[in-house]
């Protein structure tokens, strides 16, 4: 099952930039959630939660898009790069 595992794995479902806001389930298939990583390479990118890439970041607070999303709780993600999610999400309109 692809859910959010807050960091436990290391894998789309356990990344911060696995979106929790933009997501699809085409046919009953897989979930497939965007990915908010501007430096990922599958930046934009619909990815299924077993996706893997160098670019993963702990998710152990949740998504960068998660309504009320406070982006000071990763000492180690300042705002700036909360913000390049955000342009991400813009960018895929």
């Amino acid at each position: 099952m692809d859910h959010r595992t807050f960091g436990e794995t290391e894998d789309c479902k356990g990344c911060r930039f696995w979106s929790e806001m933009i997501a699809k389930c085409d046919g009953g298939g897989p979930v497939l959630a965007m990915c908010l990583n501007s430096k990922s390479k599958f930046s934009a990118e619909y990815k299924s939660g077993s996706g893997k890439c160098a670019a993963w970041a702990s998710g152990e607070f949740g998504a960068v898009d998660e309504p009320g999303f406070d982006a000071s709780v990763y000492e180690d993600a300042p705002a700036e790069r909360h913000l390049s999610a955000v342009n991400v999400v813009q960018q895929a309109k």
